[in-house]
């Protein structure tokens, strides 16, 4: 593993003059100070940015759309749920909180308490994301679903998925109830919509001890614990055993809380700028690690679960072209391991750009790359006697693949971009 991280220092070195060149034109704190929930990165609710549509070229009009959508905001899973709470109650018990660690026990609570027997649940900022998605969707491409009728539906188990799917197509249905859809999940559609990785226990160990060494050399937790505690450093530590933990554990709790809308204000209430920049940071090169399309992780590992629904992209795309389709759009709700491998696969800029994990700071932020509600649509567009154009939006916003010619704009012929996915599965394989 200490090989490993050297590499991944290593490659920073290399990277960074190119990185230098490409630096946003606000910085990462400038884009929290900005919006302080922005620092849960993964966790962010949807933040929807809305941009006006290149035309599509003269007598071109859409006819079938090809959905994947990330589950909406949801409550925390695992010990994120519980473990800043569990922290404070043992040093309440203890007698060692001050006046703010009383307030910050309260907060906590707040947050905590959402969670009882709901952890991983979708809330209803999460149904309302779907459901204003699907509204802009409609609002984008009327004619799709006025032309056609027929909408299938894949969804992941898991309940968020389920409720996200509900939220999706009960709101299309509104729209234009003359649409007939037909909904499946199970086992089999977990595996396809976000398929576990071959080498996943050694990508997330790995994105770990990245995270933690980069958290130990940026961030220092004693202003934050002389904050919060009091009474001697051995009764305090025989409460907050690593203080490092116990920091991320408050910065998760905080960063799930615009999810399920208690309002608290944990991450600004308790962190300085600085020191939520460098939980941030930490954990943005976490995700990127452990999800994107790495140098390290990306094609080597990340691309093979989503080599097939690349395939099932192509493959249902090529049966909605044919004359007698009726299918409007083919609509898929899963997870954030799902999305991400499936645009680096792809290529796509941005969400897909490839890059030493340790250098995904600043070009690569996890709160607009792959919030709560994450989608990827790929609109189809058709002319007579012309070939069929396709567009590519990535959280409602077009996207190119660079090593693609457009035919204009954001507009690439389906032939090319058929030929371009079925090189990329070869070449992973």
């Amino acid at each position: 593993m200490k090989h490993l991280f050297r590499s991944f220092v290593l490659a920073a070195m290399v990277f960074t003059p190119a990185l230098l060149l490409a630096q946003p034109q606000k910085s990462t704190a400038e884009l929290l100070r900005e919006n302080p929930d922005r620092a849960a990165a993964v966790h962010h609710s949807y933040e929807y940015v809305a941009t006006p549509d290149t035309p599509a070229p003269a007598g071109y009009t859409p006819f079938y759309v090809s959905h994947y959508g990330r589950h909406g905001s949801r409550r925390s899973i695992g010990s994120n749920a519980t473990a800043a709470w569990e922290y404070l109650t043992k040093a309440k018990e203890a007698g060692i909180l001050t006046p703010l660690g009383e307030q910050c026990l309260a907060d906590v609570e707040r947050v905590t308490a959402e969670h009882e027997g709901m952890v991983g649940d979708l809330t209803e900022r999460g149904a309302r994301e779907h459901r204003a998605i699907a509204t802009r969707l409609y609002n984008r491409v009327p004619e799709v679903f006025a032309q056609r009728t027929e909408v299938d539906v894949q969804s992941s188990n898991i309940p968020r998925c389920l409720i996200s799917m509900a939220s999706f197509t009960d709101e299309l249905d509104n729209l234009a109830p003359q649409v007939k859809y037909h909904f499946i999940t199970g086992k089999k559609y977990i595996e396809l919509l976000a398929h576990d990785y071959k080498d996943g226990k050694m990508v997330s160990r790995a994105s770990r001890q990245l995270h933690d060494s980069l958290l130990q050399a940026t961030f220092n937790p004693e202003r934050l614990m002389n904050s919060l505690f009091c009474g001697s450093k051995k009764a305090i530590a025989a409460v907050i055993d690593n203080p490092y933990r116990f920091a991320e554990k408050l910065y998760h709790a905080g960063g799930i809380d615009q999810c399920v809308e208690t309002g608290t204000q944990i991450l600004t209430k308790y962190f300085t700028p600085e020191e939520l920049l460098a939980q941030y940071e930490s954990y943005n090169v976490h995700c990127y690690a452990s999800m994107a399309n790495s140098e390290e992780y990306g094609r080597n590992v990340l691309w093979a679960p989503a080599q097939g629904l690349l395939q099932d992209y192509m493959d249902r795309a090529e049966a909605a072209m044919k004359p007698e389709s009726n299918r409007a759009a083919d609509l898929r709700f899963g997870h954030d391991t799902g999305i991400l491998p499936l645009a680096g696969l792809m290529g796509l800029e941005g969400p897909g750009d490839c890059m030493p994990a340790v250098a995904a700071n600043p070009r690569w932020q996890a709160f607009e790359r792959i919030p709560m509600g994450s989608n990827l649509q790929l609109i189809f567009y058709r002319a007579e006697g012309k070939p069929v154009l396709v567009k590519f939006l990535y959280n409602e916003q077009e996207v190119r693949i660079p090593a693609l010619r457009p035919v204009t704009g954001p507009y690439y012929r389906w032939t090319d971009v058929k030929t371009w996915f079925e090189s990329r599965i070869a070449q992973y394989k």
